[in-house]
């Protein structure tokens, strides 16, 4: 009977009234593949969800907003073993811009973290650059040059920093004080967007990687643009994502639909309304 109702509940996300679709046109739900390697299904009450989801896809969740999914599970594609979960609820934020990740925590163990994506306007001519550490990596630094605009990150924390727009390159993550040891893709950040990278993979397994994702959010000032007054960009925030343990979850997912691959396997979100 359970199994029976998660599935009716699915099928009247799907197929939404009108009005609810409209009031979620503002709403962006995804859920991100970072584990590399890795091809799973995801199942929701027993039944597979989202079968073969490859590493660095994403599915679009968003006519799932405002629901409780049932017994969560990311499984090893076609087997029945659980690498994440069960997950007994799920509940789906009915509203904003979030990114749920799939991932490996530093100590390699598969986790899932949400991540509220921050779209208050950015001030005329800068993005915002979103870092996120969501690999089997230690705490980290991000270095641009002789400076580090971001120290000590460790897995499951994201950062943000304000930045005129144009191309961001030579940027490098070393261990938390130490020397650098690994180069940050060349991204371009566009005025008026929220450029998120995510370091995923594992740094000892070889299989580090990046991923991004661009959230258009506006061209206005917003707090934090510049506190110096001098042009030197300084973070705004250094949150940390909670992960999402085998009990009930009380907000998670959501963000930007719609990508395009970049260069070393990355991959672009743009955000987009949700259709009817």
């Amino acid at each position: 009977m359970k199994r029976a109702l998660a599935g009716l509940a699915a099928i009247a996300a799907i197929v939404v009234a009108p009005g609810a679709a409209n009031a979620q046109d503002s709403t962006q739900i995804t859920l991100l593949h970072g584990i590399p390697g890795v091809t799973v299904d995801v199942a929701v009450d027993g039944a597979v969800l989202i079968p073969g989801f490859e590493p660095g896809a994403t599915q679009d969740l968003t006519p799932f907003a405002g629901q409780t999914l049932m017994n969560v599970e990311v499984r090893i594609a076609g087997e029945d073993t659980v690498a994440i979960g069960p997950i007994p609820e799920f509940a789906v934020p009915a509203s904003g811009n979030w990114t749920v990740i799939a991932h490996l925590d530093a100590d390699g163990n598969p986790t899932i973290t949400p991540f509220e994506n921050n779209t208050a306007m950015t001030a005329d001519g800068q993005g915002r650059l979103t870092v996120r550490h969501t690999a089997a990596a230690p705490a980290v630094d991000l270095v641009v040059g002789d400076a580090r605009p971001i120290e000590g990150a460790a897995n499951g924390a994201s950062a943000e920093l304000e930045l005129p727009a144009g191309e961001i390159a030579g940027a490098q993550l070393a261990p938390a004080g130490g020397d650098p040891i690994v180069d940050v893709p060349t991204v371009t950040l566009k005025a008026g967007t929220n450029l998120v990278v995510y370091a995923v993979g594992s740094l000892e397994g070889g299989s580090f990687t990046f991923l991004t994702q661009e959230i258009e959010v506006g061209m206005e000032a917003a707090a934090g643009d510049d506190a110096s007054g001098d042009g030197t960009p300084v973070p705004t925030a250094v949150n940390t994502g909670e992960p999402i343990s085998n009990s009930v979850n009380t907000g998670v997912l959501a963000a930007a639909a719609g990508m395009m691959m970049l260069a070393g396997g990355a991959f672009v979100l743009r955000r987009r309304s949700v259709e009817a």
